[in-house]
């Protein structure tokens, strides 16, 4: 089993691809903004380049993100804890390194003096591995938490302090921990192959002894044969107790092994939580920021790719921190996309707040996609598909005079945006300014034919504007029309 902050099921997570929609949409000014650390801050612009498309590993995001905006104090435990953890196998590799023999060659009773060694720092991580299970019990036990994730790591935990193969772990671990070879007896079956070289060597049998003999090997063995297994004696010359002491050396580095292994698969089940809770620790902190700017958020209720709809009531474009504006300087916007739409066309003179509005609800998308809220009193999102984007900066396009090669530019990039909406049903399209390096009149048509496409691939999009012969060739049946007018409002028309 393994535990994961950011995904219900890792290993079957679906997620989708942004397309540098952070760039376009100023998402990552506005993180990097609100987010004092830039290692926190570029870990959520990370996750947040992968929005979640299953609706069940968003709402697991949500539920946690919840968790710690309600519990003051959690998310810090958690972070010290899971830290410490991830800590434990580094700390486990470097003091196995240091069992190693200093020289490349050693004698027998030096191997099994390495080998016990190792094992040795081998046995002493059970225990460690269990202190952890029952400090991360007492954590998470100490909040009113209500996430799938923290109850089941909770319950888990408990699970497996009760667990009785952990116990007999930690029973065969403590035999080794504080010893060394001349404190036990050894038994073992030792396999041949037909040469009688050493193929194999099992324990059988391991007693600790309080008066330590001469020679702690020196157990008689029984003469027996079965198939190619072999048992001897050990007999006092010298080769005999050296190939005795490969023999409990290979005996004992197989205990090792499968110490290791068993307890580096119980330590896999919460690795890298350290890593993932970046996330929430970033979220939170530009939660804060907008708070204390007065921009009212909201988790949004998710809604199926079906539904193919959203509607954003007080939508502040969150973008807009990067330019030190608070919620009483952001005008407020009410905007919905009904599922009978194909799209919204917004229209309006310059700086009437066509494209912030446009970003905002691109960024209100990926927010929700992410779990995370959105900066809206009020909010219902469907799940999409996938996002894409095509910014133009038109008006820097026909003062650079290129306008033919940047026309072809723009015609290539909303190709391959054509093309990924096929393989991407419920996608959202987010244009600003498209073919506006062109004549209005061919730029206008150009653009419809690929508008009035879309629903043929199960895509709606938001369209940004100034081509005023566009709005004579439109299907206004099928089409939102917004009118950006009065300082960023806009009007339905």
């Amino acid at each position: 089993m393994k535990f994961s902050l950011l995904y219900r099921t890792p290993e079957s997570a679906e997620r989708t691809e942004v397309f540098d929609l952070a760039y376009d949409l100023s998402l990552d000014r506005a993180v990097r903004k609100t987010v004092s650390d830039q290692r926190r801050a570029d870990y959520l612009l990370g996750v947040l380049s992968r929005p979640l498309t299953d609706r069940a590993d968003i709402e697991y995001r949500q539920q946690l993100m919840r968790d710690f905006i309600e519990n003051d104090g959690l998310l810090d435990e958690l972070k010290t804890i899971f830290s410490r953890y991830d800590r434990v196998r580094s700390d486990w590799q470097q003091m196995r390194s240091g069992a190693y023999p200093q020289s490349g060659s050693v004698n027998r009773r030096a191997l099994l003096e390495y080998t016990f060694a190792s094992l040795k720092v081998t046995a002493m991580f059970p225990k460690t591995i269990t202190s952890f299970f029952a400090s991360f019990a007492e954590i998470i036990g100490k909040y009113e938490i209500k996430s799938e994730c923290l109850t089941s790591i909770r319950d888990f935990c408990r699970s497996m302090l009760e667990s009785e193969r952990l116990s007999e772990l930690e029973r065969v671990s403590a035999l080794f921990r504080y010893k060394s070879p001349a404190d036990f007896e050894f038994s073992a079956m030792a396999e041949l192959d037909t040469a009688l070289r050493l193929t194999t060597a099992d324990l059988c049998e391991i007693t600790e002894i309080d008066d330590k003999p001469q020679n702690p090997l020196a157990k008689l063995f029984s003469r027996k044969k079965t198939g190619d297994a072999a048992v001897f004696p050990i007999e006092s010359d010298e080769a005999t107790v050296d190939d005795a002491l490969y023999i409990a050396s290979e005996s004992l580095r197989r205990i090792d092994a499968a110490l290791t292994s068993v307890t580096g698969g119980i330590y896999d089940t919460f690795s890298g939580l350290s890593g993932e809770i970046v996330f929430y620790d970033a979220a939170l902190e530009m939660i804060g920021f907008l708070s204390e700017s007065g921009i009212d958020w909201s988790f949004p209720k998710l809604l199926d790719a079906d539904e193919d709809r959203f509607s954003l009531k007080t939508l502040r474009t969150f973008s807009l921190v990067t330019e030190n504006k608070t919620g009483a300087d952001i005008v407020p916007s009410d905007i919905e996309l009904t599922r009978e739409s194909d799209g919204i066309i917004i229209r309006g003179r310059s700086n009437m707040g066509k494209t912030t509005l446009l970003r905002g609800i691109g960024i209100a998308h990926i927010m929700a996609q992410a779990g995370l809220p959105v900066t809206a009193a009020e909010a219902e999102i469907s799940i999409r598909g996938a996002l894409y984007s095509h910014f133009s900066s038109a008006e820097e396009d026909f003062r650079a005079g290129d306008t033919a090669g940047r026309f072809e530019g723009e015609v290539q990039q909303i190709a391959r945006i054509v093309d990924g909406v096929e393989n991407h049903p419920h996608a959202l399209i987010l244009l600003n300014e498209t073919f506006q390096t062109t004549s209005y009149a061919e730029g206008a048509e150009g653009i419809w034919q690929i508008l009035d496409a879309m629903p043929i691939v199960k895509a709606k999009y938001i369209f940004v504007t100034r081509m005023n012969k566009l709005f004579d060739i439109i299907d206004r049946e099928r089409v939102e029309i917004l009118e950006m007018a009065d300082g960023f409002k806009p009007e339905h028309m």
